[in-house]
């Protein structure tokens, strides 16, 4: 327990150097000082209370009559405030002849992982808004590489459905808004991912406008429309009172995938959203923009032949090197001409989905120059549809069913020793001697005065590690 006493002394010495030093001006360096001496601290302090709960297996009654010690092997781990190094026995059991560590066992570890899951977990929280190197930086202090990073979001395969929560909602007006953004591959593809939200209109909150209940949801590259809109349907059917709904207000680019929705969300009102609509317009009557109000004037009064005439007579005036983008922008709109007219529907919301693309799927997909693989670009968006329905990025959940394959799993054998509520008890036994020794050990938590310092070191102190 001197060693103790000797670090957290060190350690204290260095936190007033830190506060007191007249070579650092700015608070935040000395914070940042104080940060890296606790966690060196953390770092020489936990391996000597991993090798007294490895002390505590040996010494086990069961341990002794069941499993026999080969060696003892250092590892190497990397955690959220640095490298952690312990021995450990490596052990054989005398019937069945399984190898374990047992410790390692004990402690969740996998088999061969050098970087702690709480590292991961980090950096896989941190990889959803910024860049993997950044990242790497951000999930520990001793440093990971960003390509380790990028392996971390590749194991993710277990994201949560788009499923109801709570009771049936009864709505008489629903919107469903769907977008997509065009991300590089490594390939050399340009692929559209696509976004899909489902909310109850919008509210006012301050100054800011807000949708109601929203819930995001993106789709595979390999998925089908039909397999996506069958997922919104049944969401919608399992969330809402079916009954109640008198408009479904489906909003988008009128891209053939979201019209496909059309012949899923019943009853459904389909909206070309005005960003779109506008875009084509201005582009086809660049050279004459006062027909942008007469094309929607013959919208409003649903003269389609006028629009059709006003498009061939400005087709006409178009140089014949531009006449056939314009002709695709005529088609467009007038192809689109129900859900043009559906804008002005009793009801009907402006669509937000180009902002909501940009915000969830471009912020970190397509913004900055990227060449994603697909496996890990897919995962990406999951991660950020995940955060924009308020949902909890938990490494260890969503690769849940890779545990396995990483030698989390114990036989029956391991489970039996290290369940064993003898074996609990010791460890908990040696952990809190092991404490109660340290605070003999350090006079300031053996002094019994009450102070600032004196109840930190103690809430440190005062932790179970078993």
């Amino acid at each position: 327990m001197d060693m103790i006493a000797h670090l957290v002394t060190g350690f204290l010495e260095n936190l007033c150097s830190s506060l007191t030093t007249d070579t650092l001006a700015d608070f935040g360096a000395r914070m940042q000082q104080i940060f890296q001496a606790s966690c060196e601290l953390l770092t020489q302090i936990i391996p000597s209370i991993l090798n007294k709960m490895d002390d505590t297996i040996a010494e086990d009654s069961k341990r002794m009559k069941d499993w026999k010690i080969l060696r003892i092997d250092e590892r190497t781990l990397i955690t959220v405030f640095g490298e952690l190094r312990f021995k450990r026995r490596y052990y054989q059991h005398r019937i069945t002849g399984e190898t374990a560590y047992l410790l390692d066992k004990e402690l969740g570890l996998p088999a061969h992982a050098k970087v702690s899951g709480d590292v991961r977990h980090a950096a896989v929280v941190a990889a959803e808004s910024s860049s993997y190197k950044k990242s790497a930086d951000i999930a520990s202090v001793t440093g990971i590489s960003k390509m380790s990073v990028c392996n971390y979001v590749k194991d993710l395969d277990n994201f949560p459905k788009l499923k109801p929560e709570g009771e049936k909602r009864s709505v008489k007006l629903l919107y469903v808004e769907a977008d997509e953004d065009h991300v590089s591959l490594q390939d050399g593809r340009n692929v559209q991912k696509k976004l899909i939200y489902i909310h109850e209109g919008v509210r006012n909150v301050g100054k800011r406008r807000e949708l109601v209940n929203p819930r995001y949801l993106t789709w595979p590259l390999e998925g089908t429309s039909e397999e996506l809109w069958i997922a919104v349907s049944d969401y919608i059917e399992q969330q809402y009172m079916a009954e109640d709904i008198e408009h479904i207000f489906l909003s988008g680019d009128g891209a053939s995938w979201i019209r496909t929705g059309e012949e899923w969300l019943y009853p459904c009102v389909p909206i070309l959203d005005s960003f779109h609509s506008m875009k084509a317009l201005r582009s086809l009557f660049a050279e004459s923009p006062e027909r942008i109000s007469e094309f929607l004037s013959h919208v409003r009064t649903d003269r389609r032949t006028h629009a059709v005439a006003l498009c061939q007579k400005t087709l006409k005036e178009t140089p014949e090197r531009h006449r056939k983008g314009k002709l695709d922008k005529a088609k467009y709109l007038l192809n689109n001409w129900v859900r043009i007219r559906n804008q002005r529907h009793p009801g009907a919301l402006g669509c937000s989905a180009e902002g909501h693309v940009s915000h969830i799927l471009s912020a970190r997909l397509s913004s900055r120059p990227h060449g994603w693989s697909q496996q890990n670009m897919e995962n990406m968006a999951e991660l950020r549809v995940m955060k924009a329905n308020g949902q909890i990025i938990d490494y260890a959940q969503l690769r849940r069913s890779n545990s396995t394959r990483e030698g989390v799993e114990s036989s029956a054998e391991v489970k039996g020793l290290i369940g064993s509520k003898e074996l609990r008890k010791s460890l908990r036994k040696t952990s809190k001697t092991w404490l109660k020794n340290a605070q003999v050990s350090i006079p300031i938590l053996s002094t019994g005065k009450t102070s600032p310092l004196y109840q930190a070191l103690h809430g440190l102190s005062s932790f179970s590690v078993a």
